[in-house]
C-alpha cells in the first residue's frame, strides 16, 4: 500500500472483562469538591485563632472557585475519551497525509515495523495534537542553542520540505466527539491549537483547552509513553521528582487555587509595601519639617508623631497626631501685622489733615500739581512764549510759574510727608494686609469674621492701590477719599476681631502642624488607596502557609498511594530481578526513591540495567493511567533493552490494562508482538512501512485473530484424528468452540468497521451487540445494526446464510454440549469464508 492517503481501520476483537483483586488507590485529578473537603478537615482541627482565620479564608476562596468552575465546560470531566482517529500531515517522517482510524473499544492494537518506518511519527503526532506542544508533557526547561547546551537528539517535528505540518486526533465518548488539531510552523513551533467539542445532537463548540484542566490531565495521566523521550529528560533527581509529581495528579483545580492564593498574596503584599514605602518617606519629610521649624523658633514645640506598625484607621491616626487640618503653608500673622497696618493708615490720615489745616486758596490746593508742572517745564529746552494756560503771548510765563511755586515752598514738607505716608500705606497693604486676608481666606473651618467685612476691606484696599499705581502717591483729593474709605473699615471692632482670628489661625505651632500635614499628605492618599487590600497582607501570608501545609499533606498521601500503585507494577515487571519499590518521597528539590531486593537490602537506581531502568520508568505510568480521563494508552518502543522475560511480563500487564481501554503499541520488536497476540483475546496487528524515496507511510493489516483461531482449529483437527473420551471437552467441541470465537471476533470487527465508516457511535453499537448472548442472537443483532446501501450485499446476511445450522452447533459446543464428530474440515472452511464475508463485506 503506497498511496498518498492511508486510511487504517482497526476492529474490536473481544469483550471487556472487569479486573479482579483488592481495591487500589485512585489518583484521579483533584476537584474543587475534593479540596473543599480537605480544607474543612484542616479547619476543624485548627486551634490558634490566626490559623482558624487563615483556613477559613482558604475555604471561602476554594468554595468560590468551585462555584465558578461549575458553570464552565471541561472535557476532563465525565466519562473517559476514546481515540478513534489520528491524522498527521508533513509531520516528522510522514511527508504524506496519514489517516489512521482505529477501534476505540478495549483491546490491543500493535503497529510493528522496522526503525524509520514512521511509528514514532504517528505516536508523537498523537501527543503533539493532544498537548498543543512539541515539548514534553511538563514545562521542563529546554536549553537554547546559544547556551551551547541544546539537546543533541531533540526531534525536528516539521517534515523535510513540508508545506504544512498538522497533527490531529479525534476522540469520542457516548455520542460526543472532541476534535483536536495542531498546526506547526517551519521552526517547529505550534502556531495553532484548536479543539471542537461536538456534544450529542448539538452544534460543535470551540473550546480553549488552556482554560480547562486538559493540560493537567495530560501531565497527571499521560496517555502517550515514549521511552526515548522520558529517558532523554529524566537524567537527574530533580527530573525524576518532576516526572513523579506530575503523576500524583494534583490537577488543574489545585493549580488554579495555588495561583489564586499567590495572586492575592502578591497583591496584598504590594499594597502593604506601597503603604510602608509611603510611610517611610512621610517620616523623612516630617523629620525635615520638625528640624526646620525648630531652627525657626527654638521655644515652640509640638508632640511627636506616632508611627505604629499598622494604622488601622487613618482618620483616627490624623486626629491623635493633630494632623487633621489640611492645606498649604500660610504666612504667620502676629499682632504686629494689625499694628503696622493701623499705624500706616493713621499716618496717611494725619498727613492729609495737616495739608487741610493750612490757609486755603486755589493756588495752595493746586500746589502739588503746580510743582509737578514746573518740573516738566524745566525739562523743556525751549518752553516758548505762549502761556499754555491762557494761550497769551507771555514770554516770561515760565518765570511767573517758578515764582508761584516758590511762594508755596512752606507747603512742600507737608506734601512730601503725605507722599511718604501713602507709599508706606501701600507697602503695608501689599504685605501685612495681604497676609492677614490670605490666612483668613485659606481657613478650612468656618470663620468668626464676617465675610462681608473681609470682602469690603479687600475691595477698598485694592481700589486705593490701583489709584496710587496709576497716579503715583500724590496727596490728591481722590487719594484722600480712598484713604478715608479704607479707614472706615479698618478702624472697626469687626476688623480687629478679624486680625485676632488671623493671628490664631497662623500661630507658629499650627503652621508647624500644617507643614507636617503637607508632609504626610502623599502617605494619607496612598493609605486610602491601598489599605483595604493591604490590611489582609498577614491573612494571605498565613493562607499561603496553610496552602503549603495542604499541598504537603496531599503530596504525602498521594505519594503513599502512588507507591502502592507503582510498587505493584514494578513488582509485576521486575519481581524476577528482585527489584521492589519500597517508598517514594518528594522534597522541594529531589525525589527520594527507595528500592530494595527481597532481602530488604537497599538498591541504588544507578545499579539498574538499561532494561530495568526502562521498566522502572514505565511502571508508574502504567499504574496511574486507569485514573485519568483517557480510555487509551499509546506506547512507543516500550521494550527498549528488555530481555525475553521482561517482554513477557510487560505483555501480561498490557493485556490486563487492555481489558478496560485500547492499548496502542508501536514496536519493531517481534517478541512483544508475539507475546501480546498470545496473551490478548482482543488484539489487532498492523504492519507499518515507509518508502525511503517518497517518504510515504503505509499500514497494512497482518495477523487477524480470527484467522489465527481458524489456524488453531485446523491444527487440532489434524493432530487429533481420533475421537478422544478424555478431558473436559473433546476435539470436536474444541474445534467448534474455536470456530464460534472466530465468528464472534469477525462479527465485532464488522460492527466496529461499519460504525466508524457510517459515523455511528462505536460504543453504543457494541453495547447493543453485547446485549445478546448466543451466537445466533448476536448475528441477528449485527444484521439489524449494520446498514448497507440499497443493492449491496449485507455482510452479516451473507455470513449467516453461509453458516446456516453450524452457528447453533458452534455456540452449543462452547457450553460443552455433546456432539458427534463430522466433517470438521468443511466446517473450518465455512467458518473461514464467513469471517471473510464479515470483515471484507
Amino acid at each position: 500500500m503506497s498511496t498518498d492517503l492511508t486510511v487504517v481501520e482497526a476492529s474490536k476483537l473481544g469483550e471487556s472483562i472487569p479486573s479482579e483483586g483488592p481495591q487500589l488507590p485512585n489518583l484521579r485529578l483533584l476537584s474543587f469538591a475534593d479540596l473543599v473537603g480537605d480544607v474543612e478537615k484542616f479547619l476543624s482541627s485548627a486551634r490558634l485563632p490566626v490559623k482558624k482565620e487563615a483556613w477559613r479564608n482558604l475555604l471561602e476562596l476554594t468554595m468560590d472557585l468551585k462555584s465558578r468552575s461549575e458553570s464552565r465546560q471541561d472535557p476532563t470531566a465525565g466519562d473517559p475519551w476514546h481515540l478513534t482517529s489520528v491524522t498527521v500531515v508533513g509531520y516528522q517522517g510522514a511527508t504524506n497525509q496519514v489517516i489512521m482510524k482505529v477501534d476505540p473499544s478495549p483491546g490491543v492494537t500493535i503497529i510493528h515495523g522496522p526503525n524509520g518506518s514512521g511509528k514514532s511519527s504517528i505516536a508523537d503526532g498523537i501527543r503533539t495534537a493532544l498537548s498543543g506542544s512539541t515539548k514534553w508533557w511538563t514545562s521542563a526547561e529546554h536549553r537554547s542553542a546559544r547556551s551551547k547546551m541544546e539537546p543533541l537528539w531533540e526531534k525536528v517535528h516539521p517534515a523535510r520540505d513540508a508545506e504544512k505540518t498538522i497533527a490531529e486526533v479525534i476522540l469520542s465518548r457516548k455520542g460526543e466527539t472532541l476534535s483536536i488539531s495542531c498546526v506547526i510552523d517551519a521552526d517547529g513551533e505550534v502556531i495553532s491549537h484548536e479543539a471542537d467539542w461536538f456534544l450529542r445532537d448539538d452544534e460543535p463548540v470551540r473550546i480553549d483547552l488552556g482554560d480547562t484542566a486538559w493540560s493537567h490531565a495530560l501531565a497527571g495521566h499521560p496517555p502517550v509513553f515514549a521511552y526515548a523521550d522520558i529517558e532523554r529528560r529524566v537524567q537527574q533527581s530533580k527530573d525524576l521528582r518532576e516526572y513523579i509529581e506530575n503523576l500524583l495528579a494534583f490537577g488543574g483545580c489545585f493549580v488554579v487555587l495555588n495561583e489564586r492564593v499567590e495572586e492575592l498574596s502578591e497583591k496584598a503584599a504590594a499594597a502593604k509595601k506601597a503603604i510602608d514605602d509611603a510611610a517611610k518617606e512621610a517620616k523623612r519629610r516630617v523629620a525635615q519639617v520638625d528640624d526646620d521649624s525648630g531652627k525657626l523658633n527654638s521655644t515652640a514645640s509640638v508632640k511627636c508623631v506616632n508611627w505604629p506598625t499598622w494604622i488601622s484607621d487613618i482618620d483616627t491616626w490624623l486626629q491623635e497626631n493633630e494632623l487633621n487640618d489640611s492645606g498649604g503653608f500660610l504666612p504667620q500673622v502676629t499682632e504686629k501685622h494689625a499694628e503696622a497696618l493701623s499705624s500706616a493708615l493713621k499716618r496717611a490720615v494725619e498727613a492729609f489733615e495737616k495739608i487741610d489745616s493750612s490757609p486755603d486758596s486755589v493756588k495752595r490746593r493746586l500746589a502739588n500739581s503746580l510743582r509737578g508742572f514746573h518740573e516738566h517745564v524745566r525739562d523743556l529746552a525751549s518752553p516758548g512764549t505762549e502761556c499754555p494756560v491762557c494761550e497769551s503771548e507771555q514770554a516770561d510765563w515760565p518765570v511767573r510759574l517758578r515764582e508761584s511755586v516758590l511762594e508755596l515752598a512752606d507747603l512742600e514738607p507737608l506734601h512730601l510727608e503725605a507722599e511718604s505716608s501713602l507709599a508706606a500705606l501701600k507697602r503695608t497693604i501689599e504685605t501685612d494686609f495681604l497676609e492677614i486676608t490670605t490666612v483668613l481666606d485659606s481657613s478650612a473651618a468656618p470663620l468668626v469674621t464676617s465675610q462681608e467685612i473681609l470682602d469690603l476691606a479687600k475691595d477698598r484696599a485694592a481700589a486705593l492701590c490701583r489709584m496710587l499705581d496709576r497716579y503715583g502717591c500724590q496727596p490728591t483729593g481722590a487719594a484722600r477719599g480712598r484713604v478715608l474709605e479704607l479707614q472706615a473699615v479698618l478702624d472697626t471692632h469687626d476688623w480687629w476681631r478679624a486680625c485676632t482670628e488671623a493671628v490664631s489661625l497662623s500661630a507658629f505651632d499650627k503652621q508647624w502642624r500644617l507643614r507636617r500635614r503637607v508632609a504626610v499628605e502623599d502617605f494619607v492618599n496612598t493609605w486610602r488607596e491601598h489599605a483595604e487590600v493591604a490590611r489582609e497582607n498577614q491573612l494571605w501570608k498565613a493562607t499561603g502557609v496553610c496552602l503549603k501545609d495542604l499541598a504537603a499533606d496531599l503530596r504525602d498521601k498521594r505519594a503513599q498511594d502512588f507507591t502502592a500503585l507503582a510498587g505493584g507494577r514494578v513488582k509485576e515487571l521486575l519481581d524476577d530481578a528482585g527489584i521492589l519499590l519500597e517508598d517514594v518521597r518528594l522534597t522541594t528539590q529531589r525525589a527520594e526513591v527507595k528500592v530494595q531486593n527481597p532481602a530488604g537490602q537497599p538498591l541504588s537506581l544507578s545499579m539498574l540495567s538499561a532494561g530495568q531502568r526502562n521498566a522502572f520508568l514505565l511502571a508508574p505510568l502504567l499504574a496511574t493511567i486507569e485514573s485519568g480521563p483517557f480510555a487509551f494508552l499509546v506506547l512507543d518502543d516500550p521494550v527498549h533493552a528488555f530481555d525475553d522475560i521482561r517482554v513477557d511480563r510487560l505483555a501480561s500487564v498490557l493485556a490486563e490494562i487492555s481489558l478496560s481501554r485500547r492499548v496502542f503499541v508501536f514496536t519493531h520488536d517481534e517478541r512483544l508482538k508475539a507475546h501480546l497476540m498470545a496473551r490478548s483475546l482482543n488484539c489487532q496487528s498492523w504492519a507499518i512501512s515507509r518508502d525511503l524515496e517518497t517518504g510515504v507511510i503505509s499500514l497494512e493489516s497482518t495477523d487477524q485473530l480470527w484467522r489465527m483461531l481458524l489456524e488453531d482449529a485446523e491444527a487440532v483437527q489434524k493432530l487429533a484424528p481420533k475421537h478422544s473420551v478424555n478431558g473436559y471437552l473433546n476435539e470436536t467441541q474444541i474445534i467448534r468452540g474455536l470456530l464460534r470465537q472466530a465468528i464472534d471476533i469477525a462479527l465485532h470487527q464488522s460492527v466496529v468497521r461499519h460504525a466508524i465508516s457510517g459515523g455511528r457511535d462505536v460504543a453504543e453499537d457494541l453495547a447493543l451487540l453485547d446485549s445478546c448472548q448466543s451466537t445466533v442472537a448476536r448475528i441477528d443483532k449485527a444484521e439489524e445494526i449494520i446498514n448497507v446501501p440499497s443493492g449491496c450485499k449485507h455482510p452479516v446476511s451473507e455470513a449467516k446464510f453461509r453458516c446456516g445450522y453450524y452457528l447453533k452447533l458452534w455456540n452449543n459446543a462452547v457450553h460443552g454440549e455433546a456432539s458427534t464428530k463430522s466433517d470438521l474440515k468443511s466446517e473450518i472452511e465455512v467458518a473461514g469464508k464467513a469471517c471473510s464475508d464479515l470483515v471484507e463485506g
